[in-house]
């Protein structure tokens, strides 16, 4: 059997509601481990979307500016795309098909050093 590994979409960028409303990582660690994820699952998300994300959307053409929001949805957002502030509320925009899987490995990876 394969390892569980968790997908960003770039889409949920764009989205008040995107990545599952900011669930998606805790969501994903109890389905596959059912246990308490090791770490903060909105900061953890910030990372995962700047180390394997970012750069993946970068390399095919996509100019992103992100934003760290505080609130109990969605917490990485894109404040501009290609230059155009993004309305997080609406659904207009252009799709981004641009996935980064990783694995429960590159996750902890990014844990301080003290948590690992």
């Amino acid at each position: 059997m394969s390892e569980p590994r968790f997908t960003l979409d770039a889409d949920s960028l764009l989205s008040k509601w995107g990545f599952g409303d900011g669930d998606a990582l805790n969501d994903w660690w109890w389905d596959n481990y059912d246990e308490e994820p090791p770490f903060g699952d909105h900061e953890m998300l910030y990372a995962l979307v700047v180390a394997h994300l970012l750069p993946k959307m970068r390399e095919a053409g996509w100019d992103v500016e992100l934003v760290r929001i505080s609130t109990i949805h969605n917490p990485v957002r894109a404040e501009r795309l290609n230059g155009v502030e993004v309305d997080h509320y609406v659904a207009d925009h252009p799709s981004i098909p641009i996935e980064a899987s990783v694995t429960r490995e590159q996750i902890e990876a990014l844990l301080p050093k003290e948590e690992r």
